[in-house]
């Protein structure tokens, strides 16, 4: 039997969008895989640990086109594979509405694997996901099955689901009438609904135009 080490690498640990897909993608999978979160180990040891597994799984936000820091320390600390066939793969999340976002990501997974030997199961992108922690279940239930059905395929191949991964990342680019309906609905104020609300929540909204790296 693989033993496969799923990484949580949100900075957000248990509290936010990484941990429900994972949670989901273990309903699909049904096998007893732990989980470790990034935040709240030392990289080093971490990487260090992946020796003892077959399979490694690297669950994570998408931030503006790049990995979350804490996730990058612990890629600097990787060593090669330690034996044939041993893998890894990567599920990535963003609010971003097209999965393409990831596209420079995903080429860096990609590489990487390649250049430590590792067999790559691949990247699977979901864009528009900002909101799922915020939502009933029930409001992301297409997406959750999809998340089972990649649990599922890698239960029965040691691989991601290629219809799953694909369901995923769809969009992968917005047509030019999803576009202008996007830049409508931004000059009326009504999509910047939902990131007032979080600013109001979070006691943040007087900071809104902040630029605390500028040179006063």
């Amino acid at each position: 039997m693989r033993k496969t080490l799923i990484l949580n690498g949100s900075p957000h640990g248990k509290k936010g969008n990484t941990e429900i897909f994972i949670r989901k993608f273990l309903e699909g999978a049904k096998e007893p895989c732990p989980v470790r979160y990034v935040v709240q180990e030392d990289p080093a040891e971490l990487a260090g640990d992946f020796a003892n597994y077959d399979v490694i799984l690297f669950f994570m936000p998408l931030y503006v086109h790049a990995m979350p820091g804490i996730v990058m320390e612990v890629i600097e600390q990787m060593q090669p594979a330690q034996r044939a066939g041993q893998s890894i793969g990567f599920v990535v999340q963003s609010g971003f509405l097209e999965a393409a976002q990831s596209d420079y990501l995903k080429a860096y997974f990609a590489m990487l694997a390649k250049r430590l030997g590792y067999v790559d199961l691949g990247c699977a992108v979901r864009g528009g996901a900002a909101g799922v922690c915020m939502q009933p279940e029930k409001a992301s239930e297409a997406l959750f099955a999809v998340l089972r059905k990649l649990g599922e395929g890698y239960r029965e191949t040691g691989a991601f689901d290629g219809e799953a991964v694909s369901a995923l990342g769809t969009p992968y680019r917005l047509t030019q009438k999803e576009s202008r309906l996007l830049e409508r609905l931004h000059r009326l104020k009504i999509g910047d609904l939902m990131w007032t609300f979080m600013l109001l929540r979070n006691k943040a909204f007087r900071l809104r135009r902040a630029r605390p790296y500028t040179e006063e």
